[in-house]
């Protein structure tokens, strides 16, 4: 491996820099260089998080093997159309949006992949809606609908009423700029196994897929919202920039498919 050396079980940068920066070697003292890095990173980490929400929302198609080995991130040209559905759905400044290179992700190795059944993927859209906005009773009622049966639970309205305080305590910490989705995820799952609260396989799936992505998600970039994510996905549908986006999805699959170049 160039540039890094074998240090005991671990590779290190072999000039001795921090593996975990946001920075390239050098570019400290190259402030457009670091600019574009660290946004690079940020455009990187965003189109991670939705290509997975998505995945989970809208296509009922989870990926079960979402180790760092089987993301690939490619620079990839794009077309007028995708860069203004892209600007209108994730912002950015007027200078980003006339960029025809953008990162794009892909999940390598769907050997393993899993889907909701018809029951459960129906409280999906319930149960993001309801962390989105904070509402901790239905957040509560959601999880437990992650399986079609709770024989385990001692009290659903104890569940119920703790997931409730960790909501509240999730929004303050948002609104004070704090906290992050990992901590809140495993803080949430503790409630699930204290109050043996059963979820279905899939469910667990689909749970560890997304600790792996928030994991590399906060290395790109801490200031990526999973929250705004799912957010999104929430309002795709409802939106035409949405409408266009899923459109021009549905054409480049048709074209590769059935119009090879």
């Amino acid at each position: 491996m160039k540039g890094w050396k074998r240090v005991g079980s671990k590779w290190v940068p072999a000039d001795g820099s921090d593996p975990t920066s946001l920075l390239p070697p050098g570019a400290e003292a190259d402030d457009a260089k670091a600019a574009e890095f660290v946004l690079l990173r940020k455009k990187v980490g965003v189109c991670g998080v939705q290509s997975y929400i998505k995945m989970v929302m809208l296509d009922n198609f989870v990926h079960a093997d979402l180790h760092p080995g089987n993301v690939l991130v490619r620079m990839e040209e794009v077309g007028l159309l995708a860069r203004f559905q892209r600007f209108i759905l994730l912002g950015g400044t007027w200078e980003e949006m006339q960029r025809s290179t953008m990162p794009h992700i892909v999940f390598l190795d769907a050997g393993l992949a899993a889907t909701f059944d018809d029951r459960i993927y129906s409280n999906v859209q319930g149960f993001f809606t309801a962390i989105v906005e904070h509402k901790g009773p239905e957040f509560g009622r959601a999880i437990l609908g992650l399986n079609p049966t709770q024989p385990h639970v001692l009290s659903e309205e104890a569940f119920i009423q703790e997931v409730t305080q960790k909501m509240g305590e999730m929004r303050a910490q948002l609104l004070r700029g704090e906290g992050r989705a990992g901590d809140n995820i495993r803080s949430f799952m503790a409630s699930v196994r204290n109050h043996n609260v059963s979820l279905d396989p899939t469910v667990m799936v689909a749970l560890m897929s997304m600790m792996v992505l928030e994991g590399w998600q906060w290395r790109l970039d801490p200031s990526v919202g999973i929250l705004d994510a799912i957010e999104m996905q929430l309002n795709r549908k409802a939106s035409l920039a949405g409408w266009l986006l899923s459109a021009a999805e549905v054409y480049a699959s048709f074209k590769a498919k059935y119009l090879p170049a």
